[in-house]
């Protein structure tokens, strides 16, 4: 079992991206009540950030997309992970990623509504391609729509964090993060060998126990009569960054146990 940092940095700095990106290009079309516009794609005092939503949306774009590369053999060679378009997700998943970075990056200097919506687009797309790439047949667990549900709630509740003045919003996509994250071990252990190790690795793991308690938490502090917009964000974070870390290390591989005796 390997912790894949990198992989583990690569997916929750673009889901971050992602989320933020749409709730950056929804709050252009319709922005929250209280909100003032001072310039395009900026509205006042609607998130902690102060205007510079998109600077953060290129940044982790950007370090995600690096992190990806230290996952590499040789990562001066990760270029031809793009080669291969036809047959491979990873493929397809690079390049669309690639595309939604190039945008943000346009967004930080021209955010006008069609480009902050046109790289919204893009960073959902490229969240339906990493949950292809993550639907590996030789892990039965996640050989399914697993990945791509969890990696959506995960880059909305991110997004979601950061828009101040979507508590509410927030407080539903945090809810329904941990009951998936509560739901899937369940439905794990009525299935296959292979689907109950995952059920087991995943429910004595400290680490996703962990980040269900930080989820609980942030999830109690949007009913806070003073909500702090730095602890609900690290604390929706950490929380991520932890049961993220449970989703590549103890998920179980049909290879595991090879050549041993039973």
């Amino acid at each position: 079992m390997h912790y894949e940092f990198p992989l583990v940095f690569f997916t929750v700095l673009t889901q971050l991206a992602v989320g933020m990106a749409v709730f950056a290009a929804f709050g252009m079309l319709r922005p929250a009540a209280g909100a003032v516009t001072t310039a395009p794609g900026q509205a006042a005092g609607a998130s902690p950030l102060g205007g510079k939503e998109w600077y953060v949306v290129a940044g982790a774009a950007l370090l995600g997309l690096a992190a990806s590369m230290l996952h590499l053999a040789q990562p001066w060679r990760a270029a031809t992970a793009l080669t291969n378009m036809g047959g491979s997700w990873l493929s397809r998943e690079g390049l669309v990623f690639g595309l939604f970075a190039a945008l943000a990056c346009l967004c930080c200097f021209k955010p006008s509504r069609l480009l902050c919506v046109l790289t919204a687009v893009a960073g959902l797309a490229g969240i339906i391609m990493q949950g292809m790439t993550y639907a590996v047949i030789s892990m039965p667990a996640i050989s399914n729509g697993v990945p791509m549900l969890l990696f959506a709630l995960t880059s909305l509740s991110l997004g979601a964090a950061f828009a101040q003045n979507r508590v509410g919003v927030l407080r539903v996509f945090l809810g329904m993060l941990m009951a998936v994250l509560l739901i899937v071990p369940c439905v794990w252990a009525s299935g296959g060998t292979i689907m109950q190790a995952t059920a087991h690795a995943w429910l004595a793991s400290p680490l996703f126990w962990g980040g269900l308690a930080l989820l609980g938490a942030a999830f109690g502090l949007t009913y806070a009569a003073r909500q702090r917009a730095c602890s609900l964000v690290l604390l929706v974070l950490c929380a991520v960054l932890l049961s993220r870390i449970v989703f590549f290390k103890d998920t179980i591989h049909t290879a595991t146990g090879l050549g041993l005796p039973y």
